[in-house]
């Protein structure tokens, strides 16, 4: 039976020693929480760890909440403030600034990747390469610009919600979202086949060249689940045809949810010995 009540109400219901209302809390916030951290790092793996961690600061800090507004930004500010100090991973130190990709796909065109598509390529596949190729350029932004473009496109928080989030005014929040979403804009709209059908770079036909490469394993993708909703590619373009610039690119960044992993048995699992410390510390209560 799902559970209507506000966020706010469950988590003083937690700190009160409500353990069903703590797992609720983790329910809602988890896919949020685990979508920054993968967008940010690329690596399911480290993204899952560091969401893990995330959702047990957060569940052992309710108490903190003030009720001063949203309790999403005051979660997500815990979020960011984590993953700002996350070391960088192997794909977001060899990623090349954002000026230099031009010259890569120059490289790649005269290696003749983009000539050759596979015959039937399967749709999850080319909506993985969709994936791929979109979220490792966010990885080519310094992380205060991609963690803004994060909220802004995908989440789509508010300016002031962005700003608490982030630390920083509105109007620094909305100039930083702008500079970001201007970068990666131009670089898809001069280079994306889903961006402008006359542009050189396609998913079918890069695809073959990432799977030689071992860029995308078929068994292992990291956006998508195995053989997902077929439809995936073919719907998404077609849909993007009828919308302005800024619109197509909110819909390819949202077009692939990740994963559906459900954290409350592995928050469970870290506090076996002592379920959940905001409930079992009178001092918290």
């Amino acid at each position: 039976m799902k559970n209507h009540k506000k966020i706010e109400q469950l988590v003083s219901e937690a700190v009160r020693g409500s353990k069903n209302a703590l797992e609720e809390i983790i329910r809602r916030i988890q896919k949020p929480v685990y979508s920054l951290s993968l967008r940010m790092l690329f690596n399911p793996e480290d993204a899952e760890d560091t969401a893990q961690e995330i959702l047990i600061t957060i569940i052992t800090n309710l108490h903190g909440y003030r009720h001063k507004g949203p309790f999403r930004a005051w979660a997500m500010r815990i979020a960011v403030n984590k993953l700002k100090n996350v070391r960088k991973s192997y794909a977001e130190k060899k990623m090349s600034n954002i000026d230099n990709l031009e010259g890569i796909l120059d490289r790649y065109e005269a290696k003749g990747w983009f000539s050759k598509p596979r015959e039937i390529p399967e749709p999850y596949l080319e909506a993985e390469t969709r994936s791929v190729c979109t979220h490792a350029l966010l990885l080519c932004l310094d992380r205060s610009h991609r963690l803004a473009f994060i909220l802004g496109v995908v989440m789509e928080v508010s300016s002031q919600e962005g700003a608490q989030i982030l630390d920083i005014t509105p109007a620094a929040y909305r100039k930083r979202l702008s500079r970001a979403r201007s970068r990666i804009k131009d670089f898809l709209v001069n280079n994306c086949a889903l961006f402008n059908s006359s542009n050189r770079c396609r998913c079918k036909h890069i695809l073959p060249a990432y799977l030689e490469k071992g860029w995308i394993d078929p068994e292992k993708p990291i956006f998508v689940r195995k053989k997902d909703d077929g439809e995936i590619p073919t719907k998404l373009g077609s849909y993007l045809k009828e919308m302005d610039e800024l619109k197509k690119l909110s819909a390819v960044y949202k077009s692939i949810s990740p994963s559906n992993f459900d954290f409350v048995d592995v928050v469970k699992i870290n506090f076996q010995n002592n379920l959940y410390r905001i409930i079992s510390d009178p001092k918290l209560s």
